[in-house]
């Protein structure tokens, strides 16, 4: 039994009241004389002692009657009745989303979410049904309506609970939109169920960079209400982070940082330095001294050169200090070496200038930070190549190639050579079946009426993929004075790229054994076309060296979260084997997507021991960058989507106040039901009623004696 005002039970010290009225009998004080009793002899009144208890009925029923209001006031109610009657009853439709992105890993927040998910638990009524679900950049359920009333009425908070305990914060990105309209639909799913009301109860930090926007274009369902428990109470508002910008570069001083500060920052000055991978963030080491100072004012950002790396070590990660959260504080960089490119060119001298094919290789291939590349004139009288064909990656043609070229280039071709084969005229053009060893057909020089155009461009190849754009795919300004002409017929699988107005192939693929070779049939001097004049060929001529040359190309960034193929990396071999930066190793095939769950170092292999060799390719994950973005989200946003939440933040202490007044509403409301008190009272005023009758007949009992003496 429970009361519902339990303070009322203090009201039954008044039982000791009727036991002080038996037992004080005080003999009578002062003396009035009466003229008429002057003459009759004194008689005392026989006063008996204060210890005796003349009448124990009729005091055992007074302080019962007093005993049964006091616990009427108070309101009694059973509970065991509460648990019976609630397992009949229609209760609620109830949704715990619980974040566990990476901004939950900050200090504290994550302990204050699973106090929340606590107290919340402690509100529910048995008759309710819940459902949890936890969400990162995907959302999963932890627990179904089903499962949830499987278990045993003792269980249910307890398994809940323990549910929540075994999650951890991840590194993935915050989907809140995502997150809470799937919580939406599935309460959604309950619309027609004889419940009493559906509600969503959202844990999380709630911080700006958290993608609430999906919900401006959904429709929230009607009768699902919106509880919000934000954890975070900004006690530490200063967040600095690090991020790189653009791709890992192979030298220090071409690795560019975006430092970011936030909002409602108390401090404004960072430090950024190189930590080895024995180092802890917080420890100050030697290479701490390879480390630069950066002032960001709050709310801003600033795009600065990453420090000098060390020489005794090869540090993998940059760390900011000098702010108040340190989850997001380090960036991690994979060096790679520089791609070594070794192009060999049999053609005419530069010195011939615009108008050869020589001039404009230079210019058009140029070093950058991630490649180096070397171009190699093999002269016809060259008595060996300027290359071995193993350091080889590009053999372009421009002239007629001596015999001893063409059997190098044959044999280069058969192990998986590439060349790039420029006709200048048709009868250097014609090599290109000596070359291949076929059927010889006549190659002869098109007849141009001032310019030629082309008519069509394959935008699926490789090549031609980065101006599959309606902002870049015009290519209507280039012009061709000459070309040649070929026939296809004999040529090994041949596959036209681009084609000139009248039909004839412009640009076209061969693929040779192991080798691949790719023709232009009009040169790009000054006497051919405008190809070196136009605002294209410069990469689009980056991109065939890349393709042909199989060059493992690499995103800007990878974050957490997203997903990798092996076939974007150049790979090619059936089976992949991957090292996280946990050091777990794991397979797959080269077309399958693997995803990117841990921010460190992933390393990628054609088998399980290649992992540490240099050849191995190695590249870096981070956190991703709205994760940084800690500044609290405003409720209006939500409210402006149509999500109906409350007025003003719960904190934590809120949370657990309002658990306790749901409960206080829940006991009032069967205390109600139950109105013992009613029954207590009825009791009370029978007692009273007997004690009433039973006094009278006590009284005038002793007065019948009274007259008879």
């Amino acid at each position: 039994m429970a009361f519902l005002t339990p303070l009322y039970l203090l009201a039954g010290l008044a039982v000791g009241l009727p036991v002080l009225f038996h037992l004080i009998r005080r003999t009578p004080k002062g003396r009035q004389v009466f003229s008429s009793l002057m003459f009759l002899q004194p008689s005392p009144p026989k006063v008996t002692k204060r210890s005796r208890v003349e009448d124990w009925l009729l005091l055992l029923l007074r302080a019962l009657v007093v005993c049964l209001l006091a616990v009427a006031f108070a309101r009694p109610f059973m509970r065991t009745q509460d648990k019976l009657e609630g397992a009949v009853e229609p209760g609620r439709r109830i949704v715990i989303l619980i974040d566990t992105s990476a901004s939950m890993l900050r200090a504290e927040l994550w302990d204050e979410a699973v106090s929340s998910v606590e107290a919340t638990l402690d509100s529910l009524k048995p008759s309710d049904a819940l459902s949890l679900l936890s969400f990162d950049s995907e959302t999963e359920q932890q627990i179904s309506f089903t499962e949830w009333i499987g278990l045993d009425l003792e269980l249910r908070s307890r398994t809940v609970l323990e549910l929540v305990k075994k999650l951890k914060p991840t590194s993935s990105a915050t989907e809140l939109g995502q997150a809470m309209i799937t919580a939406a639909d599935l309460l959604e799913e309950h619309a027609d169920e004889q419940i009493t009301g559906r509600k969503l109860f959202v844990v999380s930090d709630f911080q700006s960079g958290s993608h609430w926007e999906t919900l401006n274009g959904y429709e929230w369902p009607e009768g699902v209400d919106v509880e919000i428990l934000n954890v975070d109470d900004s006690n530490r508002p200063t967040n600095a982070s690090v991020q790189l910008v653009g791709n890992e570069s192979t030298t220090d001083n071409s690795i560019r940082l975006r430092v970011n500060n936030s909002d409602n920052a108390e401090q404004e000055l960072f430090e950024i330095a190189w930590l080895d991978e024995f180092s802890k963030p917080d420890e100050v080491t030697g290479s701490r001294q390879h480390s630069v100072k950066v002032y960001v004012p709050p709310g801003q950002s600033k795009v600065i050169h990453a420090p000098e790396r060390p020489t005794t070590a090869t540090p993998q990660r940059l760390v900011i200090s000098g702010d108040q959260q340190d989850f997001d504080n380090t960036c991690f960089i994979a060096r790679r070496e520089p791609w070594q490119v070794n192009i060999a060119f049999i053609g005419d001298d530069a010195s011939a200038g615009p108008d050869s094919l020589r001039f404009f290789l230079d210019p058009l291939f140029s070093d950058t930070p991630n490649r180096e590349i070397t171009i190699h004139d093999w002269k016809s009288d060259a008595v060996k190549a300027p290359v071995d064909e193993e350091e080889l990656t590009l053999l372009v043609i421009g002239g007629v190639p001596s015999e001893s070229q063409l059997q190098r280039s044959r044999s280069w071709l058969a192990q998986g050579g590439r060349i790039l084969f420029v006709a200048t005229d048709p009868e250097q053009a014609e090599t290109l079946f000596d070359l291949l060893q076929a059927t010889p057909e006549p190659v002869r020089e098109a007849e141009v009426i001032d310019y030629a155009m082309l008519r069509s461009v394959d935008f699926s190849h490789p090549v031609f993929e980065p101006f599959n754009d309606p902002r870049f795919a015009d290519f209507s300004k280039l012009r061709f004075w000459k070309h040649r002409e070929f026939n296809l017929k004999s040529l090994p699988e041949p596959k036209v790229l681009a084609t000139f107005e009248e039909g004839a192939p412009a640009l076209f693929e061969l693929a040779e054994e192991k080798g691949r070779i790719v023709v232009f049939a009009s040169g790009w001097n000054r006497s051919d076309s405008d190809l070196a004049v136009w605002s294209k060929f410069v990469p689009m001529m980056n991109g065939l060296l890349e393709y042909l040359g199989e060059q493992r190309s690499f995103r800007p960034v990878y974050i957490v979260g997203s997903e990798i193929i092996p076939t974007e990396f150049g790979f090619s071999e059936e089976k992949i084997f991957v090292k996280s930066p946990t050091g777990e190793l794991a397979s797959f095939s080269v077309e399958e997507p693997y995803q990117l769950s841990e921010i460190g170092i992933y390393t990628l292999a054609t088998s399980e021991g290649e992992h540490a060799k240099a050849d191995s390719l190695r590249f870096a994950v981070n956190l991703p960058p709205d994760e940084s973005k800690t500044a609290p989200l405003s409720m209006d946003l939500l409210a402006a989507a149509g999500v109906p939440v409350d007025s003003k933040l719960k904190s934590l202490d809120e949370a657990v106040t309002n658990a306790s007044t749901q409960r206080q509403l829940m006991n009032r409301e069967l205390e109600s039901k139950q109105q013992i008190w009613k029954w207590l009272l009825v009791t009370a005023l029978l007692f009273l009623l007997l004690e009433t009758t039973l006094a009278g007949f006590r009284q005038r009992k002793t007065n019948v004696a009274v007259s008879a003496n």
